[in-house]
């Protein structure tokens, strides 16, 4: 946290003496972390989102029980996991690939917008065939724009864990698109 921005044990505290906007300085401290936890797990949009509101509700139904503030982005990261875990074994289905489709956007050219979506649900496909915990890191750090450090602190793991599981994702990823026909740049050595 920088100096001037409060910890979460801090606006746990507030919120628990009545303060209104605590609660939401923490959703929006975590909103994107939870959406990349849930998209990482379940890989459909909206169900990502349903998972989030989920979360949140959880989150607030269960801060007064939170007995060690200082844990609570373990505590949060819990809760979304174990969510999206039980979405996934209520839906008993494969996700369609169709609906990790990018939303259209309008561009000059019908062929170039075909081909841009083409390889965006390619490298989708290509990012889903991750082992989850290649594919969270890569949902988190590209998709939702997180730091490696927050990452790390919200998994629970070390930056450099974290930096590695995005080199060797990133080296799969390489691998994959090749062997798919897609030319790519090498990644630099280690």
């Amino acid at each position: 946290m920088s100096q001037d921005q409060p910890s979460d044990a801090e606006l746990i505290e507030a919120h628990r003496h009545g303060s209104a906007t605590a609660l939401m300085q923490l959703w929006l401290r975590y909103d994107s972390l939870v959406y990349g936890i849930a998209h990482s797990l379940v890989r459909q949009r909206e169900a990502a989102e349903d998972i989030r509101q989920e979360v949140f509700l959880k989150m607030y139904q269960g801060l007064a029980r939170l007995q060690d503030a200082t844990k609570f982005s373990n505590w949060l990261h819990t809760i979304t996991h174990n969510t999206g875990k039980s979405w996934l074994r209520r839906q008993r289905t494969t996700v369609p690939v169709d609906s990790l489709a990018a939303d259209e956007h309008p561009t000059a050219s019908f062929a170039a917008d075909l081909e841009q979506r083409e390889q965006r649900t390619a490298l989708r496909r290509m990012i889903d065939q991750l082992p989850v915990e290649y594919r969270t890191v890569v949902e988190l750090h590209y998709f939702e724009g997180q730091r490696i450090m927050h990452i790390a602190a919200f998994l629970g793991l070390s930056e450099a864990t974290v930096k590695w599981r995005l080199y060797r994702a990133r080296d799969i990823l390489q691998r994959a698109a090749k062997l798919a026909g897609y030319e790519v740049p090498e990644q630099p050595e280690r």
